[in-house]
């Protein structure tokens, strides 16, 4: 081959090996470790500890509350104080003097309170109070609180204002017969996923436990298990994620009813496979690392998941204290085995993880242009008087 001939050979090839490398190292795959990068942080000049209930994607404002407080805040983007609503009394425009579960936008003039079961409290941005909706639980037969997450996200559809989440007083455990409740059965039986349409006070149950959810399908019973819902409120897009197991359902929720659109399957190396099953009469510790956040966070959902402490250490700090929580062995505990990690998910598949955060902090929310907020206000590496969200994004992604 002549010596031209040979050069351009080789120049073709570099080239094609070249491309092909440059193809490859930025493909993802369900376990490609991804990275996020801190592009701003939100200073607000408040004393009390904040944390994001939701954001105002046209408005640019966030709807904050006091974690002591229960207190809602309407918050500027650059994190100016707007207004912090009086509404924690007993008086025509209060919700009760325990304020609320969390607070979410409805429309461009009204946001929400889901009061500590009395209802939703419907307000106008001034803080007037424009109406009121019935509770939707039966009873108070299960109540959890959480200092990042909501129960509910408020949206606009048409016409219609709708309120979409989750609700574990939806149903009486004494409905379900006695022999059903820790059985697969139960899983049927139970709807906790709701659709609350307010012009109509029109209540719709959705499907909380999916057929091809694998404990449903195999008919084994895992614990209530209670899910994790997201929407996305521009793609009118749910998403619903078991509190156990290894599956994320995404449904288009563009007509009356959701559709399935995408069935997920989650893998990390710190997920087992099996999930174990929940056995009346033993220990109700179990060192399985349930799922414990679902965000949006542009286009993809983010997906998290906490290491737990093994059962064995579980079980040596329970025999030596009645109050183990309170001792600065079960602190250590804690700091050593309970960490966060992250799925993330794209178009129907999972395209990467996350291993913890770059930044001190929790994860605290997650908004539709794409960035992730992380707050470590309830536990300041430094002593503050001002709350610090540092606002992330993913790192080579688009």
């Amino acid at each position: 081959m002549p010596v031209k001939s040979l050069c351009s050979f080789f120049l073709l090839l570099a080239g094609i090996v070249g491309c092909s490398y440059d193809k490859q190292s930025v493909q993802t795959g369900p376990l490609h470790k991804l990275n996020l990068e801190l592009v701003d942080s939100i200073l607000v000049d408040e004393l009390e500890v904040l944390v994001i209930d939701d954001f105002h994607e046209e408005k640019k404002q966030y709807l904050m509350r006091g974690t002591k407080s229960r207190k809602p805040y309407l918050i500027a983007e650059d994190g100016k104080v707007l207004h912090v609503y009086d509404v924690l009394h007993e008086g025509p425009d209060g919700l009760g003097s325990n304020g609320a579960f969390g607070y979410g936008f409805l429309d461009n003039d009204h946001w929400v309170a889901q009061g500590l079961f009395n209802g939703y409290h419907v307000y106008n941005m001034k803080g007037e109070k424009t109406r009121l909706l019935p509770p939707i639980h039966i009873d108070i037969f299960a109540m959890s609180m959480y200092s990042h997450r909501t129960f509910f996200k408020g949206f606009t559809k048409g016409d219609s204002r709708i309120l979409i989440g989750q609700e574990q007083n939806l149903f009486n455990p004494e409905d379900i017969e006695r022999d059903e409740r820790q059985t697969a059965s139960y899983y049927e039986k139970v709807k906790t996923v709701f659709s609350y349409e307010l012009e109509g006070e029109n209540l719709q149950l959705l499907e909380t436990y999916p057929e091809n959810w694998v404990p449903r399908k195999e008919g084994r019973f895992v614990g209530q298990s209670q899910p994790i819902v997201a929407y996305h409120r521009a793609k009118d897009e749910m998403a619903v994620l078991p509190a156990k197991g290894n599956q994320l359902f995404v449904y288009d929720y563009s007509g009356e009813n959701p559709e399935l659109k995408h069935e997920v399957a989650l893998q990390h190396r710190y997920r087992p496979e099996d999930v174990p099953e929940e056995i009346p009469g033993e220990s109700n510790y179990q060192s399985y690392p349930g799922f414990t956040d679902l965000r949006y966070v542009g286009e993809r959902l983010l997906v998290e998941f906490k290491t737990r402490i093994p059962i064995d250490i579980m079980t040596q700090l329970r025999s030596g204290s009645e109050q183990y929580y309170d001792t600065p062995e079960f602190k250590a505990a804690m700091d050593a085995y309970v960490k966060p990690y992250y799925m993330i998910v794209e178009e129907g598949k999972q395209i990467g993880v996350l291993d913890g955060l770059p930044v001190p902090g929790a994860l605290d929310f997650g908004d539709e242009k794409g960035f992730i907020y992380v707050n470590d206000n309830l536990e300041p590496q430094v002593e503050r008087e001002y709350n610090i969200f540092y606002k992330l994004k993913f790192k080579g992604l688009e």
